[in-house]
């Protein structure tokens, strides 16, 4: 595949989410808080709540379990995280590769994350990554996390983008509603937690089962540029 370089119909950047996007952190995050939520409320997560709790910060998903120790759960919670971090982690199959291609098309990343600046910046040095991101906004950076579009924005706004020139890749809800209301391109990876359902009630764009799939994306999408522009 070749880069589409039509100003009119091109994406210059794309963003990714990173935590079940680029890197598997699912085992990481449902042992963690499955541990803290036997720990201090006598009861390990259902499901049903692991998949609620999934994507919102980790202030939040401390006051749930237990509202009046939030502050202390989070701080050890940091700890347990980076202390599990690696020996539980590892990038989708695919998607490192995925990265590189992109870098090689000319194409410029970036990184839009509610985790941690700390976090993500372990987490990058891991995969071995952090050389790949041309921008990384993470909750350090904004005054709202998504599903808010700040983070989204201020990457579209540095690299003074159009709605049209960038596209958002996540696995959450609250990607595709960021997505949505930055009124630009959302796409929904195939591993994400959310069900069929879910994933149809969201409305992304497209839905991401692979990640070298993500060519065919772009390439449909130039191809609707081109009927809008035509």
């Amino acid at each position: 595949m070749k880069k589409n370089t039509d100003k009119s119909t091109a994406i210059d950047t794309i963003i990714f989410d990173f935590d079940g996007t680029v890197i598997d952190t699912n085992r990481l995050i449902e042992e963690g808080l499955g541990y803290f939520a036997l720990k201090y409320r006598g009861s390990t997560l259902t499901q049903k709540e692991l998949s609620e709790l999934t994507g919102k910060t980790l202030e939040d998903q401390m006051a749930y379990i237990k509202p009046d120790k939030a502050d202390i759960m989070v701080e050890q919670f940091k700890i347990w995280y980076i202390h599990n971090h690696d020996s539980k982690t590892h990038a989708f199959a695919g998607m490192k590769e995925l990265l590189a291609h992109l870098k090689v098309l000319g194409y410029r990343l970036a990184l839009v994350s509610n985790n941690s600046k700390e976090a993500i910046e372990h987490g990058l040095r891991h995969l071995d990554l952090s050389h790949m991101f041309d921008m990384i906004v993470t909750r350090n950076d904004v005054s709202e996390v998504k599903p808010s579009p700040e983070g989204l924005l201020k990457v579209m706004r540095a690299f003074k983008l159009t709605r049209s020139q960038c596209i958002y890749i996540g696995d959450t809800a609250g990607d595709i509603k960021a997505a949505k209301a930055a009124e630009i391109q959302s796409v929904m990876v195939g591993w994400t937690h959310l069900t069929k359902d879910q994933i149809f009630a969201l409305e992304p764009g497209w839905v991401l089962n692979v990640p070298n799939h993500l060519f065919m994306i772009l390439d449909e999408y130039i191809l609707e540029g081109n009927r809008v522009a035509g």
